[in-house]
Parts: C-alpha cells; structure tokens; sequence
C-alpha cells in the first residue's frame, strides 16, 4: 500500500561501535592529555586580552589624537611649497 512507512536506510545505525580517542588512552595519557589543553587554553585566552588591549588602546590613541588645525595644515603646505622652490 502506498500509506504504509517504509525504511530509511541512510539511517542505519553502524555496525562498528563508536570508541572516542579518549578511551583507548591510559589514565596518565589522559592527564597529561588535560594538562596540555589546560596551558594551551590559558595561553590563548591571554593571547585574546592582549589583543583586546591593544585595540582598546589604538580606538582611545584614535578618539584622542587631535586633528591639526587649518594654520597648521596652511603652514605645512607652504613649508612644503618652500622647500620645492629652493
């Protein structure tokens, strides 16, 4: 009949258990496996500070750092002006 369900075999399930790395390691393999992480963890999340710092740092340099003035701009093109002529 058509109403009736019918399998999918995509959705099988294997016939191979699945093992995690994990459980073919010692105990000490696994420490020291936890350990490695652990530092490399720390290491990249003071990386991302640092990181955060600088660009904290470079957004207030930015905000901070005062734009010239229309004299100052005037003055340096005519310094600049100068120095082709002579």
């Amino acid at each position: 009949m058509c109403g009736t369900p019918k399998t999918n075999m995509s959705a099988t399930i294997s016939k191979t258990p699945f093992r995690s790395f994990m459980a073919t390691m010692s105990l000490a393999q696994r420490k020291r496996f936890a350990e490695v992480a652990n530092r490399a963890a720390d290491r990249r999340e003071i990386r991302e500070n640092y990181q955060r710092q600088i660009t904290e740092k470079d957004k207030l340099n930015s905000q901070h750092r005062a734009k010239p003035s229309l004299l100052a701009k005037l003055k340096s093109w005519c310094d600049q002006t100068v120095k082709l002529m002579g």
